[in-house]
């Protein structure tokens, strides 16, 4: 299993590593990563992959197999080499910001009106969240972002740390999402805000909440008699 960076180092913008395996000239595994893959509804990384001034964009990094995979925009690179790894960083802040965004929205909407959070889709462009909620109205929401930017005000420290899984399974504050079973690891990732909210989860977030910026309301949808959702953005 390949070092996924990331899960401890969200800050990490280069680093050094091995190619373990390319699959139809493209699709290449490194032994160590700090490029996020699209998952939990948070879009993926970008950047390059450079081998002796040969540079690789990546379009596109996936989980597959238990492997995080890196589609390059054209073939080339081969199992053994020896490559440099540059994130997109303005991507990849953005993309924290709204993760860390979704925490603040879900974990208000939690603590107010109890529902999970059914789903949610997190990219550069915008932020939607699912609710487990029949009554739902724009007001509830532009109430729930002007609470969430109070918060925001406060600049609260997040902080990345483990549990035992058996420990955190015990508590029902840890899990957000509905239906959603942690993975089978021994220790479960946990993030933090702290004083505020906190919940097991393997992605990327700011370290303080004033990195944010702003969150703006855009528009709600009803999807159904228990199913809602709302929209946002993340500005400076």
């Amino acid at each position: 299993m390949e070092e996924a960076l990331y899960m401890d180092d969200m800050y990490l913008k280069e680093w050094d590593a091995t190619v373990v395996s390319v699959k139809d000239g493209k699709f290449v595994v490194l032994d160590r990563t700090a490029f996020y893959p699209n998952a939990g509804g948070v879009q993926w990384d970008t950047g390059i992959i450079t081998r002796n001034g040969d540079i690789f964009k990546i379009v596109f990094v996936g989980k597959f197999e238990g492997h995080i995979s890196h589609e390059t925009d054209h073939p080339g690179l081969n199992a053994g080499d020896k490559v440099s790894c540059k994130l997109d960083w303005d991507r990849r802040h953005l993309l924290m910001r709204y993760h860390t965004s979704a925490h603040v929205l879900s974990g208000l909407f939690n603590k107010q009106y109890g529902p999970k959070i059914t789903g949610n889709q997190l990219t550069t462009e915008k932020g939607r969240i699912d609710f487990d909620m029949e009554e739902f109205s724009k007001d509830y929401m532009e109430k729930l972002v002007a609470e969430a930017n109070n918060l925001i005000a406060q600049d609260l420290l997040v902080e990345v740390y483990y549990k035992p899984r058996a420990e955190a399974l015990k508590d029902p504050n840890m899990f957000k999402l509905a239906d959603k079973m942690p993975p089978e690891v021994e220790n479960l990732r946990v993030v933090d805000i702290k004083g505020f909210d906190y919940q097991a989860d393997g992605g990327c977030h700011v370290k303080h909440l004033k990195e944010i910026g702003k969150i703006e309301f855009l528009s709600i949808e009803n999807k159904g008699k228990s199913n809602k959702r709302g929209y946002f953005r993340v500005v400076d």
